[in-house]
């Protein structure tokens, strides 16, 4: 598979993001029942917490490199907003929400990585810190075989930076080790352990869960997570694996693409969300803003 990329966040190029930086990424929830908002269960029961569809588009926006700042960076037509979770206040969380019923906002943080700027850093060992996770300052493979360690920071993580400020959904970033230089003997099998706990942790707590990469392993974890991000999965030919497995059990997926176009014509027939950004994910007032979606925003069907 290529590169993991990693834009999640973590660390930084050495040219644009810093500590300081608030991880902004937004998704259109539609109109029920045919949106994003609201799903139910196989069974039929309300699962609780969001569940987005791949009934309608889905048109969302990714912020990186600079601060979410309210109401500046509200674009039109977006209804849910991911922001990093520990940078981004309970104030924002309910300014976004007092938008509309219909707006949904999601917690980012590093679930698979180490950061050397995060305020819980004196809580990892250096027993679970690995190689550094290349072209992303101050960010570092975890060992994720690690659980007894590494599960109680993340579940603090979705308490205290995601739930406790209102957020309605988690994007843990850099769950994909085992096939990167982490330093450690990572297998797939520990990699999707680690990620079914990862999503049976945030359902605990009440909050939808996307799976965020792992783009060669969706098929095995589709049914632990409600809907899925995926970077680049165009330019290396993964989108299928996605088609096949969350699209085909009706829970939205959402693509970005850097470095080429996605193929608008199969996105749509897919119903995967596609677009086409800058890889630092810049704020829309930036010069280097660039956004390019297959199906234009506020449209509402493919």
């Amino acid at each position: 598979m290529g590169p993991i990329l990693g834009c999640g966040g973590q660390g930084a190029p050495s040219d644009s993001l810093s500590a300081g930086s608030v991880n902004t990424a937004l998704v259109d929830a539609g109109t029920p029942p045919a949106d994003a908002g609201t799903s139910v269960t196989d069974a039929g029961t309300p699962t609780g917490w969001w569940r987005p569809t791949p009934a309608q588009p889905i048109h969302w926006h990714w912020q990186l490199s600079q601060d979410f700042v309210f109401p500046r960076d509200v674009l039109p037509h977006k209804k849910v907003y991911d922001l990093d979770g520990e940078l981004t206040s309970a104030e924002t969380v309910a300014q976004l929400h007092a938008l509309g019923p219909d707006v949904i906002v999601i917690c980012y943080f590093d679930a698979g990585v180490y950061e050397d700027y995060r305020s819980d850093k004196a809580r990892f060992p250096a027993s679970v810190i690995g190689n550094a996770d290349e072209g992303w300052d101050g960010s570092y493979w975890l060992d994720i075989r690690q659980m007894d360690i590494l599960l109680p920071i993340m579940r603090d993580r979705m308490l205290h930076w995601c739930k406790n400020k209102g957020f309605d959904a988690v994007e843990p970033d850099e769950t994909e080790v085992w096939s990167n230089d982490s330093g450690f003997p990572i297998t797939k099998a520990q990699n999707n352990a680690y990620n079914k706990a990862i999503a049976d942790m945030a359902h605990s707590l009440g909050l939808s869960v996307g799976l965020k990469g792992n783009n060669t392993e969706a098929p095995e974890l589709v049914d632990h997570f409600d809907w899925a991000l995926t970077e680049q999965c165009w330019q290396y030919d993964e989108c299928e694996l996605f088609k096949d497995s969350f699209i085909a059990k009706g829970k939205a997926v959402f693509s970005v693409e850097y470095n080429t176009h996605p193929d608008c014509t199969l996105s749509n027939q897919w119903h995967i969300n596609s677009s086409r950004r800058d890889l630092n994910l810049v704020g829309p007032t930036s010069r280097r803003y660039r956004y390019q979606p297959c199906v234009p925003d506020g449209q509402a069907t493919w």
